[in-house]
């Protein structure tokens, strides 16, 4: 099974993905809950970042080898949509997603996006660094994550705000959770950082938070 998200469940729809791991390339089996049986399989491809989009659907990246990309599958397997974007993406309550981009390049090429039914990208604030943690977002449509030694939060308006900057290029980096009274907590390498800030609760929405999950923690209805 595929390490970043072994398996995402939505409505009656599965979507299990696996990954050779020397290479790098995988697949994702759309599959019915109730039979078991194959609805789709996406094309081989450079495996990345996954995320739920609505009932039965789901947002499949492609990182690596020349791809940059993000598609939304729908309920019968199709893909409805692409965006040149690939990143830890998290679905609002209107099943638009956002997210800090993960490109692997240095200098950051990176930005904050929202990726619009026309396939567009709608650019939010350049990100610094590059190692960034699984975002979170609130009730008010903020999100919250962890981006080369900053926590930075961007609202519904995609206007930037960093909440505590620190001089720390640790590169292994936890999930952020956003916990009750607005506190968020994360791991930082050996350590569990813990912030109050003025956001509100996690949001009501099919991802409100990133990694999939063994690794997030999505609501469940």
């Amino acid at each position: 099974m595929d390490h970043w998200e072994p398996l995402l469940v939505s409505a009656d729809r599965i979507a299990a993905s696996f990954t050779d791991t020397r290479g790098g390339i995988g697949r994702t089996f759309f599959l019915d809950l109730d039979s078991g049986e194959t609805v789709s399989v996406t094309p081989p491809a450079p495996t990345g970042r996954k995320a739920i989009a609505g009932p039965g659907q789901f947002l499949i990246g492609s990182q690596g080898y020349g791809a940059f990309t993000t598609g939304r599958f729908g309920r019968d397997g199709t893909e409805t949509a692409r965006w040149a974007s690939h990143g830890a993406m998290l679905v609002d309550r209107n099943g638009v997603p956002s997210g800090p981009e993960l490109e692997n390049s240095l200098p950051s090429r990176s930005r904050f996006r929202r990726l619009t039914p026309d396939n567009a990208l709608v650019d939010g604030p350049a990100l610094t660094g590059y190692h960034t943690s699984d975002p979170a977002m609130d009730c008010e449509g903020t999100t919250v994550f962890w981006r080369d030694g900053k926590l930075l939060t961007v609202d519904k308006d995609l206007a930037a705000n960093e909440l505590f900057a620190m001089d720390d290029s640790r590169a292994v980096i936890g999930r952020v959770l956003l916990l009750n009274e607005g506190r968020v907590a994360f791991s930082l390498d050996n350590e569990v950082l813990v912030f109050r800030t003025p956001l509100g609760p996690l949001a009501e929405g099919p991802w409100p938070c990133g990694g999939g999950n063994l690794r997030g923690n999505p609501l469940s209805s």
